[in-house]
């Protein structure tokens, strides 16, 4: 058994669940931090980082999938870490990406439900004056 490829995996697997949670934290921070007094950018960026983790969720099985297909296992362990730390950064911009540019419909849909979720109405907030 090759312990040098199998400690480089163990590292890469632990690199890509602290990005995974790194990611779902910041989706969940940003979603749970809703209140009946967030304004529409609030909501929609909420939305949106919601939308990109799921999104990147998607694009990594597709990933994996492909991968589990085209398994090579003449290739180096240390390649492939570097070369999977890169695509899994690649992939988080990737879906951010589709999201701001494809998401537009889901994106206000989610922020639609979410006002009607915390009875948040469309009128822009009144700033006092005195």
């Amino acid at each position: 058994m090759d312990f040098g490829a199998a400690y480089l995996d163990n590292l890469k697997l632990q690199a890509e669940q602290t990005r995974s949670a790194t990611a779902a934290d910041k989706a969940k921070s940003s979603v749970s931090g809703i209140s009946g007094e967030a304004s529409e950018e609030e909501l929609t960026e909420a939305v949106k980082s919601f939308e990109s983790y799921f999104v990147e969720q998607i694009l990594k099985e597709m990933k994996e999938s492909i991968d589990s297909i085209n398994e090579d296992d003449d290739e180096d362990s240390s390649v492939s870490m570097i070369t999977d730390m890169y695509m899994d950064t690649t992939i988080q911009q990737v879906a951010a990406e589709m999201v701001d540019k494809y998401g537009d419909s889901m994106t206000d849909s989610l922020v639609a439900q979410l006002k009607r979720n915390y009875g948040i109405s469309d009128a822009p907030a009144e700033t006092a004056v005195e």
